[in-house]
């Protein structure tokens, strides 16, 4: 009977750790963006504070449909290539609510004040959180610039 025991919590606890790193990958994907809006903070021009705020519909690539708002924020200027490190905070809503979400953080180095990332160019941010299905959500985002002006998202979910 002891043994029993001993084997149930081994199972228990086998079963626990695979499902404790289960993992799942979403691909959404969407059209080039229209131009942020854009609060210029701090000295006129490109400078540390500036805002860029984005909401924009994607989708996953099975159909799923999404609204994304994404807030970046200058945090440095090289000033010799006047490239720009900008953090970003995003979140994913799945559906016509808000219920499912998935939380996104994390920095990129920008070419310029004006650009985007640039085509082809890929990075890499945190997953943080999420709500719904998608609470204790945790892993990373690749997010790649396409050729043609298009976005795709990687997220690597945990």
């Amino acid at each position: 009977m002891r043994l029993h025991k001993y084997f149930l919590v081994f199972l228990i606890s086998l079963f626990t750790s695979i499902s404790a790193q289960a993992s799942e990958t979403l691909t959404v994907v969407h059209p080039a963006l229209a131009a942020p809006t854009l609060i210029d903070n701090g000295l006129p021009g490109q400078s540390v504070g500036d805002v860029r705020i984005f909401q924009f519909d994607a989708q996953t690539t099975s159909g799923d449909k999404i609204t994304v708002d994404w807030i970046m924020t200058t945090t440095g200027v090289d000033q010799s290539s006047m490239g720009e490190y900008r953090m970003s905070a995003a979140t994913f809503s799945f559906g016509s609510t808000t219920q499912e979400q998935i939380v996104i953080q994390g920095i990129a180095q920008y070419s310029s004040a004006n650009e985007t990332l640039k085509s082809t160019v890929s990075t890499t941010r945190a997953v943080t959180g999420g709500t719904g299905k998608y609470a204790n959500a945790s892993g990373w985002m690749e997010t790649t610039h396409l050729s043609d002006g298009t976005w795709k998202h990687v997220l690597h979910l945990k």
